[in-house]
């Protein structure tokens, strides 16, 4: 998660009356007027609201009644619309397919973390980004994912078979860029928590997919966050049915692929290994990036190659998923947004926006999945000093959406506008990407 790149970009999204002029330098301050505004911090919004944008910054928010229009500041008229910080994907795969970080840009993803992969993979998208002097998306990179032998992704993976190769994969990912550093599922204890100490000593925070690993065993280490909600499974079920499970992932990857939903169906929130991991969290406080839109599974629309006895099972185990993400925020977890790029009931480029309506039905509010998005999702990159947040100094990264999502969480859909570093970007050209 390397740092970010600077965005540049013309017209906005569709409408005559939103059509901006052509991409150019800021020379005078913007104002953007009576618009609500959620400012990411988890407030209330301000109703007619006022932004003053100066440069790639926010100069003054609040009000339109107490803040000032600086004189001569061009003023574009947003009545009736809400803007929203830039929304911060925190678990993005850029795979082979860099046209889809400029696509989720024009649904309103100004930044974005990929969790495990090599940073040769994000030279096209930096060269695009570049060609076109964009200020954006803004990239954050873990490098490749440290696992045990046998990793589950070995094309994605460098693999360390003991605590000294794990710190030292650890240092060389730092070296070559990584902001964060992602423990994958294979790697033991000792190798995890060697990894956890050199995050500790470069001040970026430590991420994990577990499954195979105890969370609270982990998080307890030092651990700063975690990666899909199923992580969490083995640490509220009975020790002898997550061993069961374990030894089962041991021998085969793909034991996971029903095997996470027939442990969460059965597991017990309210079970003593529930609240032995309510405790860690109260006391540490990680983050957790659900992922739920990844695992989303439907009665009504199951996947093709599913068995039919094994849909309840799987509808049953999300449906356990969506309570535990709920929980875990109660209990201490600060949740954020991780699309997951490809999700299997959300269309190119929407598994954002597809993830912020399960954390909903998850039972936050539509304030409380924003902020997930943005403000908290910012602190997980160690960023809160001037990403996710629409407040004086702050980069000016919003977005301008027709409806309000503090009514429906689907409004985030309706973008009409996504400005970067106090630039628009040309929003119509990259949802052809």
């Amino acid at each position: 998660m390397r740092n970010a790149f600077r965005w540049l970009a013309g017209a906005t999204a569709a409408g005559a009356m939103l059509a901006g002029p052509p991409a150019r330098s800021q020379v005078r301050a913007l104002v953007l007027d009576d618009v609500r505004v959620v400012d990411g911090t988890g407030a209330a919004a301000i109703e007619h609201g006022r932004i003053v944008i100066q440069g790639d910054r926010i100069a003054q928010v609040g009000p339109r009644a107490t803040v000032q229009a600086p004189a001569g500041a061009e003023t574009v008229d947003l009545s009736g619309r809400t803007i929203v910080p830039g929304l911060i994907d925190l678990h993005f795969h850029i795979e082979n397919d860099p046209k889809l970080a400029l696509r989720q840009l024009s649904y309103g993803v100004t930044s974005f973390r990929d969790p495990g992969q090599w940073e040769e993979k994000f030279v096209e998208l930096r060269q695009m980004i570049a060609a076109d002097h964009l200020p954006g998306p803004r990239i954050f990179t873990a490098g490749p994912h440290i696992d045990g032998e046998h990793p589950a992704y070995p094309a994605d993976s460098v693999v360390a078979r003991d605590a000294e190769e794990a710190r030292r994969q650890a240092e060389i990912n730092v070296r070559n860029g990584a902001t964060a550093l992602k423990i994958y599922f294979r790697l033991p204890f000792a190798s995890a928590k060697a990894v956890i100490d050199v995050c500790a000593a470069h001040h970026i925070p430590c991420t994990a997919h577990l499954e195979l690993l105890d969370a609270r065993e982990l998080i307890a280490a030092g651990l700063h966050g975690i990666e899909h909600v199923t992580s969490l499974g083995i640490s509220v079920v009975p020790r002898h049915e997550a061993e069961a499970y374990r030894q089962a992932v041991l021998a085969d990857n793909d034991a996971r692929r029903d095997g996470r939903y027939k442990l969460f169906a059965r597991a017990d929130l309210d079970g003593p290994e529930a609240r032995a991991l309510y405790a860690v969290l109260r006391e540490r406080r990680p983050w957790l990036d659900p992922t739920l839109a990844v695992f989303e599974r439907r009665a009504d629309n199951p996947p093709e190659d599913v068995k039919p006895e094994m849909i309840p099972v799987l509808v049953a185990g999300f449906s356990k998923m969506k309570q535990l993400t709920r929980r875990a925020g109660l209990e201490g977890a600060r949740l954020v947004m991780g699309g997951h790029s490809t999700v299997p009931y959300a269309a190119r480029g929407e598994a954002p926006w597809r993830e912020l309506e399960l954390l909903v039905e998850s039972g936050l509010s539509p304030l409380e999945a924003i902020t997930a998005a943005t403000g908290t999702a910012a602190g997980f990159l160690y960023r809160s000093n001037d990403l996710g947040t629409l407040g004086r100094g702050r980069q000016a990264d919003l977005v301008v959406l027709r409806d309000n999502p503090l009514r429906d969480i689907a409004a985030i859909r309706s973008v009409e506008r996504v400005m970067v570093g106090g630039r628009w970007v040309d929003v119509a050209r990259f949802r052809q990407y």
